[in-house]
C-alpha cells in the first residue's frame, strides 16, 4: 500500500469514528442507554475481529480487507486461524474479489481458518478478474451469482 493509500484510509478511519461517536452522543443525550450499550458493543466487536486480523501475518490482505470495509464496501470477514500462505497472492485475488462487487450489487467474505475460503456474490459475476489468481481446484463451487474459493496453507517449510 503506497503512503497515499494510507494516509486516504487514516482519513476514512477518522471521519468514520468521529460520525461513530456523535451516534453515541446523540443517544445519550436522549437518554437511550440500550442504544448506547448496543452500538458500544458492536464498535467493541468490530475492533476485536480487526485486531484478530492485524495479527495473522497476512499485513497486505489485512489493509486490502481493512481499506474496503471502512470504505462501505460489502465486505465481511472472520478470522478463526492463521493460515500459512503467500500475503501478496492473497491481497490481489481480495482485491480483485472486491474489485467484482465495485459495480452491481454485491458482497465478498472471507473467512481465515488453516486456509482461506472467499465467498463472491453478485446479481452476475464476471469471473475474468479472477483468471489468472485461481486455479481450477480452488474453485469450490460456481454458479452466475456465487462463487466460493478454498486456498490451502502452505506447507511450512521445515528448519534446516
Amino acid at each position: 500500500m503506497e503512503e497515499q493509500q494510507v494516509l486516504d484510509l487514516l482519513k476514512t478511519l477518522r471521519h468514520e469514528w468521529l460520525n461513530r461517536i456523535q451516534l453515541v452522543r446523540s443517544y445519550g443525550a436522549i437518554g437511550d442507554e440500550q442504544a448506547v450499550e448496543s452500538i458500544c458493543s458492536a464498535y467493541r466487536d468490530q475492533a476485536s475481529r480487526e485486531g484478530r486480523l492485524g495479527r495473522i501475518g497476512l499485513p497486505k490482505t489485512a489493509l486490502a480487507l481493512l481499506q474496503a470495509e471502512w470504505s462501505g464496501k460489502t465486505v465481511t470477514y472472520d478470522v478463526i486461524g492463521a493460515p500459512h500462505m503467500e500475503d501478496e497472492r492473497l491481497k490481489q485475488l481480495v482485491e480483485a474479489a472486491i474489485a467484482m462487487i465495485d459495480v452491481g450489487v454485491g458482497e465478498v467474505s472471507v473467512t481465515f481458518h488453516e486456509g482461506v475460503t472467499i465467498e463472491i456474490y453478485r446479481d452476475l459475476l464476471d469471473m475474468s478478474r479472477l483468471e489468472d489468481l485461481v486455479t481450477p481446484m480452488e474453485i469450490e463451487s460456481q454458479t452466475e451469482n456465487e462463487c466460493v474459493i478454498e486456498i490451502e496453507s502452505l506447507p511450512f517449510e521445515e528448519e534446516k
